[in-house]
């Protein structure tokens, strides 16, 4: 077959070039070389002839000038022309496939056009080697149009791929714009537009210059700029101008500098725009002199921006709708309208980054109320404002029109009377009125620390959550007002104040249930009667609303009569039973009810369908079983009662089954779980424990069903006591006190500090107010229970006591102990002797288990003693014992005589169980004095009362030159 066939040659310039690969690649050809030089005058294609070894040109068509721009005789006279136009990319695969090339082939690559644009060119290729002479004849075709449409068309829709890929938006942007790096820029950039107004990068391609870019953070655009970018039209900065970088960067040096080192020479821009809101840019960057944009790259830059921003805009739509969603659903769920505000406070700071938000109620007087707040100051303020008041809220009330003020300026001139309740960092605020069917039931407003422009879109999102938020304040107002009602009436119903008793504590809580807003059925009761004696009640009508109200109202007023009347109550229960069986709804109420004498700790109970009673004392917590009847209006017999003893300092819970029952749980399991929260609480005061109880067990935010819940327990007798004022009666004060507080589980460091207290108190009396007597004195001390927990101590004596010192030396620390140790502290002073009272308050977490016993000075403690011995070059001397008065006048002389001498000494304090001020004062005795002979190493007790003493004088620190416990 001869080559270069003219028919090949045809059929080779009207074949679509598209189908070429990007590399150059050689194809077998047959077209013969002697027909082409027939054709040179009639192809629209560039035709010459080279020398195959050399490369230069002997023939060259006008074409070849008219395509390139390149004069016919610069392709003749210059070598290497060829060469170095050809793009860098293409130039070394296209010289070495030509310059080797035998017989026929065909590649493709591009070239630079005078113009500065590259074409790609289809070269084929046929070389002779013998005959006339050897020769390269080429046809070359321009199929810059089919390539480039190639190319657009594959690079759109790797980025559609990757725009739909899982991922973060950054990720998903960075791979796009890598894509265009690939194929049409030195650098990509996409910056989305924030509610400020300026454009942050996100996304950057190639990664070694990402931070680089990311670093620059948001940039404000030009305005003349800015006016260009609405348009959604690409357009190209041939030159990045110094003036422009100004602009952009808003004369911060050092951002200048950050943006001319990355080398800009032009930039392609196409602004992302989406149903005509401008979401951000695409910048397509060169950074060298051989890249030019022409049109088709701006039609395929304009595409892939509208690809970006549709998906750009769609995130933020979605996001937008997620936060409404979230919002809505939570202000559905909300009870009250301080549910409500909250939900919408926190709700608005998330979605939209909000530094202060504030929701106010319209009330019934028209003013403002503030129902709650997130990182508003001056609260006070805005606690209760006019409608007219001159704040933008104030003004979105009483206009019932939003107000955007976009950053601070505008406040100040819109609002200059009140700019100082601004916070020091506000730039932005909206306040958008809560209004249902035009009536306006509150505001929202909300505070930025940038500015921001508040476009279409963020307003009409702000609008809706204005919407459904007035819709949700709405329907929280009436349920406020129905529950008002609701435990306006429960509260009719129920005892107005508890009793005081005689040596008795009584707590109680009544808990709503958080569903709903009827009144309940539930009650309690605690009556004293004529005898000491004291009834308590607690009751659980089937239903609830006011008609389970009204039978509880019925059946709790019969009851107290009937236990006011002298009724056990067994036969209480059965009149009671009569009585429900005439009243309408009174079926199956369940009942407990007993009667107990503080005196003695009797116990009568019964009960009517009820849960058990729970018992917490010192042996734990377990379940009163026995008296169980059944409900009211139900077959039954006498009811049965039970006798029992309630110990001192036991606590009894008495409950409605609100407390108790889950529904995904058997009654069983919420009984145990109830012993097993109150028994560590035991020694809780009241409040407290039952408090503990609720949280422990899910009701701290109210509870499913009502809850009545009443505590009781036996106060102690007080604890009186009249000693002789010498110091050995201490210890046997000490034992006392142990016994009578262990008869109500007072332990840990609420028994240490009682001691600790009182030790100092009696200390004082026996040391001080006898002095100048002859014969020693009496000292009086009483100690008693509040019904909250705490206790109240009073030590009296009858003598005088001397003023103190001026330089109390090692002693004087008595009273400071008292105070640190107690509250509502008194002294009175007078000629018929001294009287010390203070309050130990209750204790406000639970004890840990405790054996008084072995814990505290008791019938065993040990003497105060003085041991000596030397070991490894030192003189260990150890102190062991009490050192109370006695102890300390017992071992005094004995310690100060082993720490004569110089020489290394330890000083073991270790084993002292015990230490009272004047304890205090012998250690710093001698600790100073073993210091004045040389050195010194003290080793404190690590815990214990003797400890907790040394810490709370401060004294630890004072005493240890190296603390090794």
């Amino acid at each position: 077959m001869d080559p270069f066939q003219a028919d090949d040659v045809r059929a080779e310039i009207g074949r679509d070039p598209a189908s070429g690969e990007q590399e150059p690649r050689a194809v077998p050809n047959t077209a013969g070389a002697a027909q082409l030089r027939a054709l040179l005058a009639g192809l629209n294609a560039i035709v010459w002839e080279q020398d195959p070894t050399t490369l230069r040109f002997r023939l060259v068509n006008q074409r070849t000038e008219d395509l390139l721009g390149y004069p016919v005789a610069q392709w003749l006279a210059e070598d290497g022309l060829w060469q170095r136009i050809l793009h860098p990319q293409d130039r070394d695969e296209a010289v070495r496939v030509v310059t080797e090339a035998r017989g026929d082939l065909t590649l493709t690559y591009r070239v630079r056009a005078e113009s500065g644009r590259w074409v790609w060119l289809r070269h084929l290729v046929h070389v002779t080697r013998d005959g006339e002479g050897p020769a390269m004849h080429s046809v070359l075709i321009d199929v810059s149009e089919q390539r480039r449409q190639q190319r657009a068309s594959a690079l759109l829709a790797a980025a559609g791929r990757a725009l739909s890929e899982p991922g973060t938006v950054e990720q998903r942007l960075t791979a796009v714009a890598e894509l265009a790096v690939s194929e049409i820029c030195d650098r990509a950039n996409v910056w989305l537009r924030g509610t400020d107004g300026r454009y942050r990068p996100v996304a950057v391609a190639p990664a070694d210059v990402a931070q680089q870019v990311l670093d620059l953070g948001a940039i404000a655009a030009p305005p003349r700029l800015e006016e260009v970018y609405r348009t959604g039209e690409p357009f190209v900065l041939p030159e990045i101008t110094d003036d422009l970088v100004e602009d952009a960067t808003a004369g911060d040096p050092a951002r200048h500098a950050a943006v001319t080192a990355l080398g800009t020479r032009s930039v392609l821009v196409a602004p992302l725009v989406a149903a005509g809101q401008l979401v951000g840019l695409l910048t397509l960057v060169t950074t060298g002199d051989d890249r030019h944009y022409e049109d088709d790259e701006l039609a395929l830059a304009r595409d892939l921006g509208q690809r970006i921003a549709t998906m750009v805009s769609a995130e933020r739509l979605a996001q937008r709708q997620r936060h409404l969603h979230e919002i809505t659903v939570a202000l559905a769920a909300a009870g009250t309208v301080a549910e409500a505000a909250e939900v919408l406070a926190d709700g608005t700071a998330r979605a939209l980054g909000a530094s202060a938000v504030g929701v106010c109620r319209l009330g019934s007087d028209g003013w403002l109320h503030l129902v709650y707040s997130k990182g508003v100051e001056r609260v006070d303020r805005f606690a209760r404002v006019r409608p007219d008041a001159a704040f933008p809220f104030a003004e979105a009330a009483n206009t019932g029109r939003p107000v955007w003020l976009a950053g601070r300026d505008e406040w100040a001139r819109r609002y200059p009377d009140s700019v100082d309740s601004l916070r020091p960092d506000t730039e932005a605020t909206v306040s958008l009125p809560l209004a249902v069917a035009g009536r306006v039931v509150g505001a929202l407003s909300a505070s930025f620390t940038e500015r921001r422009l508040f476009e279409e879109e963020e307003r009409a999102f702000l609008s809706a959550l204005a919407t459904q938020a007035a819709a949700a304040f709405e329907r929280a107002a009436l349920a406020d007002v129905r529950r008002e009602t609701a435990e306006t009436l429960q509260r009719s119903l129920l005892p107005g104040r508890l009793p005081t008793v005689d040596r008795l504590a009584v707590t109680v809580r009544y808990v709503p249930a958080v569903e709903g807003t009827q009144a309940g059925g539930d009650w309690f009761d605690v009556l004293e009667l004529e005898d000491g004696q004291v009834a308590v009640a607690v009751g659980d009508v089937v239903g609830n609303g006011s008609a389970a109200a009204a039978v509880m109202g019925q059946l709790r007023s019969a009851l107290a009569s009937l236990l006011l009347a002298g009724h056990s109550p067994g036969r209480a229960l059965d009149l009671l039973d009569r009585f429900a069986a005439q009243v309408a709804g009174a079926e199956v109420t369940t009942v407990a009810c007993l009667r107990l004498e503080p005196a003695t700790g009797r116990l009568v109970y019964s009960r009517a369908g009820h849960p058990p009673m729970l018992l917490a004392g010192l042996d734990g917590a377990g379940f009163l079983d026995e008296g169980l009847g059944p409900a009211l209006t139900l077959p039954s017999g006498s009811r049965p009662e039970v006798t029992t003893n309630l110990p001192v300092g036991a606590t009894l819970l008495l409950y409605t089954d609100g407390l108790v029952e889950r529904r995904d749980a058997l009654l069983d399991e919420g009984l145990n779980r109830l012993a097993a929260v109150a028994a560590p609480c035991r020694a809780l005061p009241l409040p407290a424990l039952v408090d503990r109880v609720l949280n422990e067990l899910g009701h701290h935010d109210g509870a499913g069903d009502d809850i009545a819940l009443v505590a009781v327990r036996i106060l102690p007798a007080p604890l009186h006591t009249d000693l002789p004022a010498q110091p050995h009666q201490l210890a046997a004060l000490r034992r006392q006190v142990a016994e009578w507080t262990a008869g109500i589980g007072l332990g840990g460091d609420e028994l240490d500090d009682l001691q600790l207290a009182l030790g100092e108190a009696t200390g004082n009396a026996v040391e001080h107010a006898y002095r100048t007597s002859d014969r020693p004195g009496r000292v009086q001390v009483t100690l008693s229970a509040d019904r909250d927990g705490g206790l109240r101590i009073t030590v009296a004596d009858q003598g005088v006591w001397q003023p103190p010192p001026l330089d109390p030396g090692f002693r004087g620390r008595g009273v400071q102990i008292i105070k640190a140790l107690a509250d509502e502290v008194d002294i009175d002073v007078g000629s018929a002797g001294t009287v010390v009272r203070f309050r130990l308050p209750p204790a406000s977490t639970v004890p840990p288990p405790t054996d008084a016993v072995d814990r505290h000075p008791d019938a065993r403690e040990p003497d105060a003693a003085v041991r000596s011995h030397d070991a490894g070059g030192r003189h260990w001397v150890e102190v062991a014992g009490v050192l109370d008065l006695a102890g300390v006048a017992a071992v005094r002389r004995t310690l100060l005589d082993e720490l004569a001498g110089d020489r290394p000494i330890v000083l073991d304090f270790r084993c002292v169980r015990w230490l009272a001020s004047v304890g205090v004062g012998l250690l710093l005795e001698a600790v100073r004095t073993a210091r004045g002979h040389g050195e010194v190493d003290v080793r404190l007790p690590s815990d214990g009362p003797a400890r907790r003493l040394l810490d709370l004088t401060g004294l630890t620190r004072v005493v240890v030159d190296d603390r090794r416990e």
